[in-house]
Protein backbone atom coordinates (compact mmCIF):
# COMPACT_ATOMS: atom_id res chain seq x y z
CA UNK A 1 0.00 0.00 0.00
CA UNK A 2 1.23 3.51 -0.81
CA UNK A 3 2.07 5.87 2.02
CA UNK A 4 -0.36 8.72 2.44
CA UNK A 5 1.06 12.16 1.65
CA UNK A 6 1.50 14.37 4.68
CA UNK A 7 -0.51 17.61 4.76
CA UNK A 8 1.49 20.74 3.95
CA UNK A 9 2.40 22.99 6.85
CA UNK A 10 0.04 25.92 7.25
CA UNK A 11 1.28 29.27 5.99
CA UNK A 12 2.52 31.55 8.73
CA UNK A 13 3.71 28.78 11.04
CA UNK A 14 7.40 28.44 11.76
CA UNK A 15 9.17 25.14 12.04
CA UNK A 16 11.24 24.57 15.19
CA UNK A 17 14.53 25.36 13.41
CA UNK A 18 13.23 28.74 12.20
CA UNK A 19 11.76 29.63 15.58
CA UNK A 20 15.08 28.92 17.28
CA UNK A 21 17.22 30.93 14.86
CA UNK A 22 19.57 33.26 16.74
CA UNK A 23 19.25 37.02 16.51
CA UNK A 24 21.97 38.29 14.17
CA UNK A 25 24.05 41.23 15.53
CA UNK A 26 26.40 42.69 12.91
CA UNK A 27 29.08 45.26 13.79
CA UNK A 28 30.38 47.62 11.11
CA UNK A 29 34.18 47.49 10.93
CA UNK A 30 34.66 49.98 8.11
CA UNK A 31 37.26 52.72 8.65
CA UNK A 32 35.01 55.39 10.19
CA UNK A 33 33.31 53.03 12.62
CA UNK A 34 36.72 51.57 13.50
CA UNK A 35 38.00 55.08 14.31
CA UNK A 36 35.01 55.47 16.61
CA UNK A 37 35.69 52.22 18.48
CA UNK A 38 33.84 49.45 16.67
CA UNK A 39 36.61 46.90 17.37
CA UNK A 40 36.00 47.32 21.10
CA UNK A 41 32.23 47.17 20.52
CA UNK A 42 32.60 43.92 18.56
CA UNK A 43 34.76 42.41 21.30
CA UNK A 44 32.30 43.42 24.04
CA UNK A 45 29.32 42.01 22.15
CA UNK A 46 31.19 38.76 21.47
CA UNK A 47 32.05 38.44 25.18
CA UNK A 48 28.47 39.15 26.25
CA UNK A 49 27.11 36.64 23.73
CA UNK A 50 29.69 33.92 24.49
CA UNK A 51 27.99 30.61 25.21
CA UNK A 52 24.54 31.80 24.13
CA UNK A 53 22.65 30.19 21.28
CA UNK A 54 20.01 32.94 20.95
CA UNK A 55 22.38 35.55 19.51
CA UNK A 56 25.02 35.55 16.76
CA UNK A 57 27.59 38.39 16.80
CA UNK A 58 29.63 38.93 13.66
CA UNK A 59 31.41 41.51 11.53
CA UNK A 60 29.02 43.13 9.07
CA UNK A 61 29.77 42.41 5.42
CA UNK A 62 28.38 45.34 3.47
CA UNK A 63 30.80 44.98 0.56
CA UNK A 64 27.91 45.17 -1.91
CA UNK A 65 27.17 48.82 -1.02
CA UNK A 66 28.80 51.94 -2.42
CA UNK A 67 30.67 52.74 0.81
CA UNK A 68 31.01 49.19 2.16
CA UNK A 69 29.07 50.01 5.31
CA UNK A 70 25.65 50.95 6.72
CA UNK A 71 26.25 54.50 5.43
CA UNK A 72 25.70 56.11 8.83
CA UNK A 73 29.41 56.71 9.45
CA UNK A 74 29.19 59.93 11.47
CA UNK A 75 27.08 58.18 14.12
CA UNK A 76 29.22 55.04 14.65
CA UNK A 77 30.07 52.56 15.87
CA UNK A 78 27.05 51.16 14.07
CA UNK A 79 25.45 47.78 14.70
CA UNK A 80 22.64 46.08 12.77
CA UNK A 81 20.14 43.95 14.66
CA UNK A 82 18.15 41.21 12.96
CA UNK A 83 19.66 41.56 9.51
CA UNK A 84 19.73 38.82 6.89
CA UNK A 85 23.50 38.44 6.99
CA UNK A 86 26.41 39.13 4.67
CA UNK A 87 25.88 41.42 1.69
CA UNK A 88 22.25 42.23 2.50
CA UNK A 89 20.52 45.58 2.92
CA UNK A 90 18.93 47.04 6.03
CA UNK A 91 15.43 48.47 6.32
CA UNK A 92 13.61 49.87 4.41
CA UNK A 93 15.03 47.71 1.59
CA UNK A 94 15.88 44.66 3.67
CA UNK A 95 15.76 43.25 7.18
CA UNK A 96 17.28 44.61 10.31
CA UNK A 97 17.65 47.86 12.13
CA UNK A 98 20.88 49.87 12.40
CA UNK A 99 21.63 51.23 15.87
CA UNK A 100 24.17 54.03 16.16
CA UNK A 101 26.84 54.97 18.70
CA UNK A 102 27.21 51.67 20.54
CA UNK A 103 30.18 52.20 22.90
CA UNK A 104 30.91 50.63 26.27
CA UNK A 105 29.58 47.66 28.19
CA UNK A 106 26.28 49.27 29.24
CA UNK A 107 25.42 50.21 25.64
CA UNK A 108 26.44 46.74 24.38
CA UNK A 109 24.37 44.96 27.04
CA UNK A 110 21.41 47.24 26.40
CA UNK A 111 21.66 46.50 22.68
CA UNK A 112 21.60 42.74 23.27
CA UNK A 113 18.68 43.08 25.69
CA UNK A 114 16.76 45.07 23.07
CA UNK A 115 17.64 42.64 20.28
CA UNK A 116 16.40 39.65 22.23
CA UNK A 117 13.09 41.33 23.15
CA UNK A 118 12.18 42.09 19.52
Amino acid sequence: SAARPQPAARAGRLCAAEAAAPVRVEVCMNKYCKKRGSAATLELLQQLADGRDDVLVEVADMSHTEHGCFDECTMGPNVRLGGDGPRTDSAPFGAGKVVNGIKGEDAAQGLLDTALKE
